[in-house]
Formats: structure tokens, C-alpha cells, sequence
């Protein structure tokens, strides 16, 4: 059964993965059956495997000039961990901060075996710039 510590070490490598847009470091921290929804949805299969969940990372990586997770508060429930973060996404022409809920459930052996990404594109702020069209809204 995977420690605090390990499991810890798994989410600094996925954020840090993420800012410097590294699959080699992303890659380390998925089990081999891995799946990934983004955003959740009932009866839809998420990607499941490292090369769909790497294409969903390269589609959003297409969007912005850089992604930086600011994290909030993080809780830790035996191998499931829920982490409260600010997205700022720099794009070409404006900058987006969209807050994110990620539930993360890891392996025995500290790697993520399951992430949901919960975000509503309501709450997402514009620090600069227009919202992309990509960013739908209910209103």
C-alpha cells in the first residue's frame, strides 16, 4: 500500500509535468491501466492507457502558451486525494484562470489509476482577454 509520502511524490511529478509540458515525466505517473476523464460524464468511457490520456495533455497543451497549476488545499483519504487548484493558462492573447477540483485514486504502488478533473467554465475568470470559444458557458 502506497504512503502519504509516495503518493505526495506522484502529485508534485503530475503538476510539475504539466508546467513543463515533459511526457517523459508524465508518463510516470500513471499505472499502465490508467484512465483519465476530463471532465467526468455518466455512461461515456474515459481515455483509458497512457497514449489516449497523453493526447487529451497534447490537445490542451495545444491551447495555451503554458499551464500552471496553483494549488489550493489538497485531502488525502487512504489512496484517493482530492486537490483544489487554480489553472492560469496563458493563451495567445489573454490569460484564464479556471478553478479545478482533480480526485486522484492511486495504485498500491503510488500511481494514478483513476483522475477525474471537475471544472465549470462558468467560474472561470478572465485576467486578460477574451474567453476563447473553446471555453463554453451556460449563459
Amino acid at each position: 500500500m502506497a504512503d502519504r509520502a509516495t503518493i505526495d511524490a506522484t502529485l508534485d511529478r503530475y503538476y510539475e509535468a504539466w508546467a513543463k509540458r515533459d511526457h517523459e515525466l508524465y508518463r510516470t505517473v500513471w499505472a499502465d491501466d490508467a484512465a483519465f476523464a476530463d471532465p467526468p460524464t455518466d455512461g461515456e468511457v474515459p481515455p483509458t492507457g497512457f497514449d489516449q490520456i497523453l493526447a487529451g495533455m497534447e490537445e490542451v497543451w495545444s491551447r495555451a502558451e503554458s499551464i500552471v497549476y496553483d494549488r489550493h488545499r489538497t485531502w488525502h483519504c487512504g489512496h484517493s486525494v482530492a486537490v483544489h487548484s487554480t489553472v492560469v493558462m496563458t493563451l495567445t492573447d489573454a490569460v484564464a484562470h479556471v478553478p479545478l477540483v482533480h480526485v486522484f485514486r492511486f495504485d498500491d504502488g503510488g500511481l494514478v489509476r483513476r483522475l477525474e478533473a471537475f471544472l465549470d467554465f462558468d467560474q472561470v475568470e478572465m485576467a486578460s482577454g477574451d474567453r476563447p470559444p473553446w471555453m463554453p458557458t451556460s449563459s
